[in-house]
């Protein structure tokens, strides 16, 4: 049996946000959001989550310097899976170099979000 976990969903599309909110809560997850990077940063203050899943095209602050402060606040033992429409190889890279331990293009396979979170 999987491992309830502490998430933090960092996401900016309202649709996107509820529908992957609503996936986790029912794996039994318990689930908080930000839309923004900063919000992102003072969330996961409050909440110390397990795992983060990051979009990478944020307003304002992007995902890459989201995961990048993040690890500085909370170490490399946060996971940080980044949640994207970006899928260049660059996006790939520049998101590993940032902390992240995956990167996954939208829309990504729920079976497989579980897989990551059990």
């Amino acid at each position: 049996m999987a491992r309830n976990r502490k998430i933090l969903v960092v996401e900016d599309n309202a649709d996107q946000l509820h529908s992957l909110m609503i996936l986790l809560r029912l794996m039994g997850h318990e689930v908080d959001f930000a839309t923004t990077g900063q919000s992102a940063i003072e969330r996961a203050r409050r909440l110390r989550p397990d795992v983060v899943l990051l979009d990478i095209g944020l307003p304002g602050m992007d995902g890459f310097e989201v995961a990048r402060q993040l690890h500085a606040e909370h170490g490399r033992g946060l996971r940080i899976i980044a949640v994207t429409a970006y899928g260049t190889e660059r996006d790939r890279r520049e998101s590993r170099e940032a902390g992240c331990e995956l990167h996954l293009v939208k829309p990504a396979d729920p079976r497989f979000i579980e897989s990551l979170l059990g």
